[in-house]
């Protein structure tokens, strides 16, 4: 029997709880902030890895796990969430969420050894990866359907803002004080609203008793953290290359492992399912692409403003701002030409300028280029990356059934957020692999690794290029019986 977590979870008569259900956006409130400050937090490091690399004395290698296992942790935490949120109430939920995100952030910002900030992020991950969920769930059930749509803009601002605010407000602050800092002043406002949430956040819902399977989680968190750190240590300098080759061998057979285990299970923490209809595979992998790019430039381009190019830390934040912002711009555009003009010239055109942008990176850095052409390419991509965006969702979510659409969510988040942990740490290494074996001397080496590192992303962008002209329209889909 469920058990019922309505919108009065105790049926009180209480006029406060009486107000507070005739205003779905006070309910949500809390949710809004906490979701907000975890998409801050998931690009802030960005701009300050140089200055953190410089105090905690460790190479890029070891710094961009502080960027792809706040990745990988929300990309394994994410369909445990759907879980979750079945069995647990809203306010349960979302007070183990924040609070896991509030201590870790404290953890980050107090620790004094590399493996502590890196626990820190570790633990933020997966507040973020239950927060999400929740938040568009909570949204579907408190907000008449006349004004979901409202709703969800609200989600599309948070989503798109955050991140884009985190490179240029870490930077003014990296400036002038410690990295350290950035953790400071988030974790008290995490604290705050959970005190808020104690008064504006109802359970909605209900409740129901189901079994987690712990097989699945253990097998998708071994081999996804596998394939992770095999990537990250063929990059460095006393990386062997047979432990690499061991480590990535056994996270493949992991995840093949927890593949075969959620094709038996009547009820997958993501159904694999999804992958029988070929026009949801493809956009997929566009999709996978798509943030491997994204998430490879967003830590390249900082790492080189700052230790090639010499650039300050808010120089390098600024450098990106327009960037982020473009992506919400173009998404918006796109999302408008894919409903007149359908998926393939959308993507194809974003693509295209993704594709040129980044040969002209490859091309032009060096350890004078204009930090205004900086600006301009950097942004153009990221118009590219907003163009592929919101089509290529859209279009996954229009190639299956109905039925499957539940589904679809938690596993397009994961792959993507698996794909730029591990796209991200792919590049990384390559940049510093070509970095150690060249000879020549700082900085000179590190931008040939900068160089090969764009162009590889280049290769990545081509073969999105490619994929989105076997994308086929939306009103020619045909899905296949399951």
């Amino acid at each position: 029997m469920p058990c019922s977590s309505s919108l009065h979870p105790n049926s009180s008569s209480e006029s406060g709880e009486d107000s507070l259900t005739n205003k779905p956006s006070i309910i949500v409130a809390s949710l809004v902030v906490a979701n907000f400050l975890a998409q801050l937090m998931q690009t802030m490091l960005n701009t300050a890895l140089p200055r953190v690399m410089q105090d905690l004395a460790i190479h890029e290698n070891q710094a961009q796990w502080l960027i792809t296992v706040y990745y990988l942790m929300i990309g394994i935490t994410v369909p445990v969430a759907g879980f979750l949120i079945g069995k647990f109430t809203t306010r349960a939920l979302f007070m183990a969420s924040v609070g896991a995100f509030t201590a870790g952030t404290l953890i980050a910002g107090i620790a004094w050894s590399f493996p502590l900030v890196l626990t820190g992020r570790l633990v933020q991950g997966i507040g973020a990866g239950l927060l999400f969920p929740l938040f568009q769930t909570t949204i579907l059930r408190v907000f008449p359907k006349e004004k979901i749509g409202a709703a969800m803009g609200v989600v599309g601002l948070v989503l798109g803002l955050a991140p884009a605010l985190g490179p240029t407000l870490s930077g003014f602050v990296v400036q002038n004080h410690s990295w350290r800092l950035l953790f400071y002043a988030v974790a008290p406002l995490a604290a705050a609203n959970l005190f808020l949430a104690h008064f504006t956040l109802r359970n909605v819902g209900e409740t129901h008793h189901t079994k987690l399977d712990t097989r699945s989680i253990i097998y998708s968190s071994l081999g996804f953290a596998g394939i992770l750190y095999g990537f990250s240590i063929v990059g460095e300098e006393k990386g062997n290359l047979v432990v690499a080759g061991v480590v990535l061998l056994a996270g493949f057979l992991i995840v093949a492992l927890f593949i075969k285990r959620q094709l038996k299970l009547t009820a997958p923490l993501l159904d694999f399912k999804l992958f029988r209809h070929r026009s949801f595979t493809r956009s997929s992998i566009v999709g996978v692409i798509l943030f491997a790019v994204m998430v490879g430039v967003e830590l390249l381009l900082p790492l080189y403003a700052q230790t090639i190019r010499d650039l300050t830390p808010r120089e390098s934040g600024l450098m990106l701002l327009p960037g982020a912002l473009l992506i919400g711009v173009s998404g918006l555009i796109s999302g408008r030409l894919y409903d007149r003009f359908g998926v393939s010239r959308v993507t194809q055109g974003g693509f295209l300028l993704i594709v040129i942008m980044a040969v002209a990176l490859a091309l032009t850095l060096s350890t004078k280029t204009s930090f205004n052409l900086l600006v301009i390419m950097y942004a153009l991509l990221m118009f590219g990356v907003g163009a592929v965006m919101a089509p290529i969702t859209a279009y996954a979510m229009a190639s299956i059934p109905n039925t499957m659409v539940a589904h679809a969510s938690p596993m397009t988040i994961t792959l993507r957020s698996l794909s730029g942990s591990i796209g991200g740490a792919l590049l990384v290494t390559i940049m510093t692999s070509t970095a150690s074996a060249s000879s020549l001397s700082f900085p000179l080496n590190m931008l040939e690794g900068v160089h090969i590192a764009f162009w590889t992303l280049t290769v990545l962008a081509g073969l999105g290029l490619y994929l989105s002209f076997h994308l086929q329209e939306a009103r020619k889909l045909k899905p296949a019986n399951i």
